[in-house]
């Protein structure tokens, strides 16, 4: 996740944006050089009035893509934050369960610590890459290699065990269960954002509209009674357009392991703060407080 941070920040922040855009800017420009000597065919009566309807068409479609994209990186921030609720749930749960009794606190030691290996695990499976050093051995008990599923099925497993041995009544188990079931609907949502993106073709079609209309305003633009300002501007509106969609099309992607991410691992850390205390080394920021961006 992006963010601005210090006098310098919008620079920075701006920055990391056109390097993300690299390649379509080198893009525009190219295309731009191309269209320079190319006679303007599009210096016709009612051309102005076509070009404007045109954009106005390119700026709804491509607002309304941002729309949708924006809502995507929006409902997945609200889902963690489900999670992080949930997850403080679980400890207060445990808590509030805990008579003492020496043979639950190696269980309720597990669940904590399973909780905060499960948030992590949810964060690397969502962005497709290995967990961090040191999520794996929070819980020894458990296989290196399991998911996130099978780490809340192994929540469940140690719920029915302490209802099994008496140490907690029906009404505690629903409880914790319900917790549980909370926190497989947010990872169930959040694997959807991440698995059901926006269809292929309306993806194409936003692009293929903001390139055409781009490339029609420099044309009337290139051919204009002042070539150089014309060139200029219609350089820098090509640009816009070309940057206003694909910033769309990353921001729709909220766990792509980018800098375009939510910051997944800045939750997980309040999470095991949480659950672990705050001097546990998972609970430690992983950038310092005036990073340009958070992971």
């Amino acid at each position: 996740m992006i963010r601005s941070v210090g006098k310098l920040g919008p620079l920075k922040v701006a920055g990391l944006v056109l390097w993300r855009l690299r390649w379509d800017v080198v893009s525009v420009l190219a295309v731009a050089a191309a269209l320079i000597p190319v006679p303007d065919p599009t210096q016709i009566e009612y051309a102005a009035s076509v070009l404007s309807v045109l954009g106005i068409g390119a700026s709804v479609f491509i607002g309304f893509r941002n729309t949708i994209a924006y809502n995507r990186w929006w409902e997945a921030r609200t889902l963690w934050g489900n999670v992080i609720i949930n997850s403080r749930a679980t400890h207060n749960g445990l808590s509030s369960v805990d008579s003492g009794a020496p043979e639950m606190a190696p269980i309720l030691d597990r669940m904590r610590r399973r909780q905060v290996r499960y948030a992590w695990q949810l964060a690397a499976e969502l962005r497709g890459v290995a967990p961090v050093e040191g999520v794996t051995d929070l819980t020894p008990e458990d296989p290196a290699d399991a998911s996130a599923v099978d780490l809340m099925a192994g929540q469940a497993v140690d719920i029915q065990k302490l209802s099994a041995d008496g140490s907690i009544d029906n009404q505690a188990r629903v409880m914790l269960m319900s917790v549980n079931t909370a926190l497989v609907s947010a990872q169930s949502g959040l694997e959807r954002i991440r698995n059901e993106p926006i269809p292929l073709p309306y993806d194409i079609f936003i692009r293929a509209v903001a390139w055409f209309f781009a490339i029609m305003a420099f044309s009337r633009l290139d051919g204009s009674a002042h070539p150089f300002a014309g060139i200029a501007i219609g350089l820098l509106l090509m640009i816009v357009f070309i940057a206003a969609e694909r910033i769309g099309h990353f921001i729709e992607q909220p766990m792509s392991n980018t800098i375009f991410d939510i910051a997944m691992y800045r939750f997980c850390g309040v999470i095991t703060g949480n659950l672990l205390g705050a001097g546990h080394p998972l609970a430690q920021p992983r950038e310092g407080p005036r990073a340009t961006v958070w992971m």
